[in-house]
């Protein structure tokens, strides 16, 4: 007779992971710029996109140097954030009330602000958007004229999906085009639609990930981690949104940077969302500054830490493909953690990016707490919730806070790669008979 034998495995050789054939396949970029900087004296700029958008030229490419000087254009980077920094520090001349007290630091809502206050100040920010878009074109060659005139024209366009893989590190989402003095208007342009982060997916790169292994893993459901300042625990909506991630994913939630050290130490660090709130800094030492966050303890986490802790396991995947796994998405809600490196320091972006990070999602100035978690909350909802993948939810999160809030901070969240990144689907699990 049939005697049914059950059987199970008592060891699992594959770890829990399954090895993927091939890296996950890249989804269109309809536009690629490409900025070189191969010495201090020359810049390059080299356009690709998509046939149906960028058709190549048949005798050569749309490429040409750059008649404005890299560390000029730092500078003008450095000042345009800083445009934006004063912009959350914004106070009104006349005080009527507790809601005029600093209303871009304390209050996410600014649609119950005056429309024309409002207005000013996101049109004057297009316009420094804008100003530095131009001067990064500006020039009389034929060559650049003809890569300016193709450039604009598609940054022009609304809803492609942009690439920036440049050696300077500029804010693209924050830069502009067709702001001035008329945007806002009657049957003009609103001003918050002038801006890169309002009108296409965007991305930039920073680094590669040298490995030809792929893993996903074979649990029910994503894994994500929380990293919390306890200070800032109890803050407005800072429960939700991790109730939000508790309830689409299996969570951990840590407070201590030597926790993150711990885990940053481990050849597998298999989390597909890692969210940080907390606070950051730069850290300056003579004439070097670089960026560093804080959790609950004193300890400073900057890019040379992370690096310090992953290069051993990111080389070993590389050179002997070892399973040492680390490829989350990354939410940075914390302060300057998107900014632009300084000289001689790779952002905190940057070095998760190098070591594995599918995507990192970051703010380029200090940003107030309330609206960090209103953003944390908007985007995690789309990400987390609607599936949607991470160049979309940003896009669609920045298009929700200018329509509904009136708030153009959404834009000050630029994207490290990852625009295709999505949360993975919850896995039906054994089901028994």
């Amino acid at each position: 007779m049939n005697l049914q034998i059950d059987l199970s495995a008592p060891q699992d050789p594959s770890r829990g992971y399954r090895l993927l054939a091939e890296p996950p396949t890249c989804g269109v970029r309809h536009l690629t710029v490409c900025i070189r900087t191969p010495s201090d004296t020359v810049t390059t700029i080299s356009l690709w996109g998509h046939p149906d958008v960028l058709p190549q030229p048949r005798t050569g490419s749309y490429y040409t140097v750059l008649e404005t000087g890299a560390e000029e254009l730092r500078t003008l980077s450095a000042r345009l954030i800083s445009r934006w920094q004063e912009f959350v520090a914004y106070q009104p001349s006349r005080q009527q009330g507790p809601l005029d007290v600093l209303p871009y630091t304390n209050i996410a809502d600014l649609s119950g602000r005056s429309a024309v206050e409002v207005l000013a100040q996101v049109s004057e920010l297009a316009e420094e958007g804008q100003y530095l878009l131009d001067e990064l074109l500006a020039g009389d060659g034929r060559g650049l004229a003809e890569v300016r005139r193709r450039l604009l024209d598609l940054l022009g366009r609304r809803d492609l999906r942009i690439r920036f893989d440049s050696d300077l590190d500029l804010p693209w989402p924050l830069l502009a085009v067709g702001a001035g003095p008329g945007a806002g208007a009657p049957g003009e342009e609103d001003p918050f639609a002038t801006f890169l982060g309002h009108r296409h997916e965007i991305e930039a790169l920073s680094g590669a990930y040298p490995t030809a292994y792929w893993y996903e893993s074979t649990r029910t459901r994503p894994a994500s981690s929380a990293w919390t300042d306890e200070e800032l625990a109890d803050n407005l909506l800072a429960s939700d949104v991790l109730k939000l991630l508790d309830d689409r994913t299996e969570l951990t939630e840590r407070f201590h940077g030597s926790d993150l050290l711990a885990t940053l130490h481990q050849p597998v660090v298999d989390h597909d969302l890692m969210y940080f709130y907390c606070h950051g800094e730069y850290v300056r030492q003579g004439d070097r500054t670089w960026q560093a966050l804080r959790l609950s303890d004193p300890m400073p986490i900057d890019a040379s830490i992370v690096d310090r802790y992953r290069k051993r396991h990111t080389e070993a995947n590389a050179r002997d493909g070892a399973l040492c796994l680390f490829h989350p998405m990354v939410l940075l809600n914390v302060c300057f953690a998107g900014a632009p490196a300084t000289a001689g320091y790779a952002g905190i972006a940057a070095a998760l990016v190098k070591h594995g990070a599918v995507g990192v999602l970051a703010p380029s100035i200090a940003m107030p707490q309330v609206f960090g978690a209103e953003f944390a909350l908007q985007f995690l909802t789309r990400y987390a919730v609607q599936g949607l993948p991470a160049g979309r939810a940003v896009l669609e999160t920045v298009r929700w806070f200018a329509t509904t809030y009136r708030n153009p901070l959404a834009l000050t969240y630029g994207l490290v790669c990852g625009m295709d990144s999505r949360l993975p689907a919850p896995q039906e699990g054994p089901t028994s008979s």
